[in-house]
């Protein structure tokens, strides 16, 4: 029983050797990243957007991320530096560069998915945009948060990269890598700036709609999920601050590396939350937008779901075919002109679908625009 529990292990926690913690936030943060793009593949499925695409493009670059960590820990990355050769230190240097750009990269595509995401959700993109100064005025915001976040990536790596030694990194500000905790202050900084451009974004646009204020708090709760990558990142920047002073950076880097795992975790899984059916059920109701994948099927499949018929295409006689499940909240909005003696009234109907991007007319976002034609008839002997 003893040789049992003091035999050898994988990664042993010893007092000069932290790396069995790294390698647990590694593997674990990478399942439950793979599990979360899988849960979001299977409640997206047939209707992929954007927004899909880019989170699967960073999960993509998170394994890469987590490969380059643990390449990092078979090289020394997480033990006393004293012990190691400088060859490891080298190599376990290299490896953990390539792993904070990778995070870097992740990080930045999980906030634009997150942000995609929302512009199809609150139809901020699409043909039918500019038909509304509120909906262009939060497009052009949406469009100029993308830029940034682009830009916050770009500058992220140079700030990482600018005079720093990339084979003496790990050593903090004792080696050949100096101003490490001033370069993370201006990447946390903007990262944190962001997640709070994102909640406030949704704040604004979600308050004036007509719904319940429960509902608009669990719009709001949807997206909100991500302040706690904010939270992780001023904790980040926290653990760089000792790293970089710490007699000891080979074991003071444990936490830096633990956290960057279990932060781009959660950036993952909170880019995924909002599609969750709790979620997608608020946004059907209040934005006229059917997203519930029990309920939505690919446009021009002609078979009847629950909620109605497909919509077909009009002719000039003002005659529709069926079409479409989803109807937008609007139609029960329009009012039609008072019925009058000796008065005809015809009506000329025009559904368009306006697919939010470029996600086709796979995402049922349909509207009806409603004309009215008034022709007076005089009775016989009467005049009009």
């Amino acid at each position: 029983m003893g040789d049992a529990l003091t035999g050898r292990r994988f990664s042993q926690i010893t007092p000069d050797d932290h790396a069995g913690s790294v390698w647990i936030a590694s593997i674990l943060c990478l399942i439950y990243s793979v599990l979360t793009l899988a849960l979001r593949g299977h409640l997206r499925l047939r209707i992929y957007g954007m927004d899909d695409y880019i989170a699967l493009a960073a999960t993509l670059i998170q394994v890469g991320e987590v490969i380059a960590v643990m390449i990092g820990l078979n090289h020394g990355l997480g033990k006393t530096q004293l012990l190691l050769r400088p060859s490891e230190v080298t190599k376990a240097s290299r490896a953990t560069f390539t792993a904070q750009i990778l995070f870097i990269l992740s990080a930045a595509a999980a906030k634009a998915s997150t942000l995609c995401l929302m512009m199809r959700l609150f139809n901020l993109s699409g043909p039918r945009t500019g038909q509304k100064l509120r909906q262009r005025v939060f497009y052009w915001i949406a469009l100029a948060v993308m830029a940034g976040v682009s830009l916050w990536a770009i500058l992220s790596i140079v700030a990482l990269a600018v005079n720093c030694s990339v084979p003496g990194s790990i050593r903090g500000n004792a080696g050949s890598c100096a101003h490490q905790f001033l370069r993370w202050q201006l990447i946390t900084a903007f990262d944190v700036v962001t997640e709070g451009v994102l909640i406030l974004i949704v704040i604004c646009v979600v308050w004036p709609v007509h719904l319940s204020f429960a509902m608009k708090c669990q719009v709001v709760l949807a997206f909100s999920f991500r302040l706690l990558v904010a939270v992780l990142s001023i904790l980040h920047l926290h653990y760089i601050a000792e790293y970089t002073g710490s007699d000891n950076p080979g074991i003071a880097i444990v936490p830096v590396v633990a956290i960057q795992q279990v932060q781009l975790c959660w950036s993952l899984i909170s880019a995924t939350i909002p599609n969750l059916k709790s979620f997608v059920k608020s946004f059907s109701s209040g934005f006229g937008i059917q997203l519930d994948p029990s309920l939505t099927q690919a446009y021009g499949s002609g078979r009847r779901t629950n909620s109605g018929y497909e919509m077909g295409s009009v002719n000039g006689s003002g005659t529709a075919k069926p079409r479409s499940g989803g109807r937008s909240h609007s139609d029960n909005e329009e009012t039609p002109p008072v019925p009058t003696k000796n008065k005809l009234a015809t009506t000329r109907e025009h559904d368009s679908i306006d697919s939010g991007g470029s996600q086709g007319s796979q995402d049922h976002i349909i509207r009806k625009d409603v004309q009215w034609n008034i022709h007076y008839e005089t009775e016989p002997g009467r005049a009009l």
